[in-house]
């Protein structure tokens, strides 16, 4: 993986997923709302900062791990914000604007991760 993980589109779309989601948890409405909120930030903040974790560990296992939890963080993030959407607890058109985002990045993770899976596999 040369460059740097600012490069990388998974990492850019991420980081504007968490920052979409951060935005909008000002929304979240219903009883325990705060810890709801702030488990969804934590999901979406933990994708790109893995994306990044394993990119500075360069090809092997460990950058394979770190992309394998970021996918499964984006798939967390997805897993909330459909509970949000089905208790009403965030507006229904940015709930699903942000659960297409959140399936764009996690494709594009595992995309990035299949790919060094192959290229270590040579």
């Amino acid at each position: 993986m040369a460059g740097d993980f600012v490069d990388l589109v998974a990492w850019r779309e991420s980081v504007e997923l968490a920052a979409a989601v951060i935005a909008e948890m000002r929304h979240v409405r219903g009883p325990s709302r705060a810890p709801a909120a702030d488990q969804m930030i934590r999901a979406a903040e933990s994708i790109p900062a893995n994306i990044a974790e394993g990119h500075g560990r360069g090809l092997g296992r460990d950058c394979v791990r770190f992309l394998r939890i970021a996918r499964a963080s984006a798939a967390e993030l997805e897993s909330h914000l459909h509970v949000a959407l089905a208790a009403r607890r965030l507006p229904a058109g940015r709930t699903t604007a942000l659960i297409g985002r959140s399936r764009r990045v996690r494709y594009l993770v595992h995309r990035l991760l299949t790919a060094i899976e192959a290229r270590s596999r040579r």
